[in-house]
Formats: structure tokens, sequence, C-alpha cells
């Protein structure tokens, strides 16, 4: 009996991989960095606006992995998250390039193996709103005028009024203010 309870608290994983995969693992990694311990979700918003040529390959790798948590594992997707991804390095290419007194140069087309791995994770609501009510009564009153909390807390009110109280300049305005910033004062 105690053993189908730790199957059942452990998180369930899901692996997926694309192997020789023609962009080099250094440009891959930046982008595999980015998507680390992201909800399934947040990654693909994340790398539809990323400007890089991996970010479409792992965006139909992630597609893949969370089609195949549903289908063969039926989990939902959105309790997926990336728990790792691993960009190694591939097969390499050798081609030739002509130079100078008939030399060749060796240019390396390098490719990628990236592997994938995502688990469940629970969101409890109930647990979640609990906890809500004991931080909510936790909440520290307000301090006494004259502590360091009190001063900081002073401070950030002043700021915040100031920033509101900030008349809105018109365009005119802001081209005499960048002149005269761009201008050096005449020595004689």
């Amino acid at each position: 009996m105690a053993k189908a309870n730790e199957q059942q608290n452990t998180p369930r994983t899901v692996v997926a991989s694309a192997n020789s995969v023609r962009i080099a693992p250094r440009k891959l990694r930046l982008i595999t960095n980015l998507v680390k311990r992201m909800p399934v979700a947040q990654a693909i918003v994340q790398l539809q606006f990323t400007n890089k040529k991996g970010a479409p390959i792992l965006i139909k790798l992630l597609k893949s992995a969370v089609a195949n948590a549903e289908n063969n594992f039926s989990m939902k997707g959105d309790d997926l998250y990336i728990k790792s991804i691993t960009c190694n390095m591939g097969q390499t290419l050798s081609r030739y390039f002509p130079r100078a007194r008939g030399a060749a140069f060796v240019i390396r087309r390098k490719m990628s193996h990236i592997d994938l791995v995502l688990e469940e994770k629970k969101s409890n609501k109930k647990k979640s709103a609990a906890k809500m009510k004991t931080v909510a009564k936790e909440a520290k009153p307000k301090a006494r005028i004259g502590t360091p909390d009190a001063i900081v807390e002073s401070k950030l009110e002043s700021q915040a009024t100031k920033t509101k109280q900030e008349p809105i300049k018109t365009s005119e305005e802001v081209k005499e203010q960048t002149v005269t910033q761009k201008r050096r004062p005449q020595s004689k």
C-alpha cells in the first residue's frame, strides 16, 4: 500500500528529443537556457518572440512533447513545465572552401542533439487560497514614525506622489530640451 502512495506522489515526466538538428549547439544553448524551468505555455510564448534561428525548432519540440504527454500519458498540458533541457554536440559535417594558392579551407557545419524533459506540476487551488488568507493575516501593521521602516515607506510614498504630479510635456518642450542637451557651451 505504501508503494502505491509513493508512486502517486512522485511527479510524472515526459521525455522528447530532436537529434541531428542543423544548428550549432553554442547558438542553440542561448535559447535553451532562456526557457529552462518555465511552464510550457509561457516558454512557447517566450520562444515565439525570440528572434533566433533555433526558436521555431524548440517550439516544434515542445509542442511534440506536450502532445505525447496528453495522448500517451493522459496528462494536462497546462500542468507541464520544463524540468530540464539540454543541448549536446552532434555530428560535424566537413565542407571545403578554396583559398589562396590552391589551399582548401575547412568549414565545419555542426549539428545538435536536444533532450527535453517535461514534468507535471499539480496546481492546488484550495491550498493556494488558504495560503493567501494566512499571508493576509500575518501582514505587518504600519510601522511607527521614526523607525527605519517608516522612513523608507515615507520616502517611497513621496517618490510615488512626485511622479504622479509631473506635468505632461508637449512635443515642442521635449524638442527644446533635447536641442539644449546636444549643444555644447561655446568656449572663449
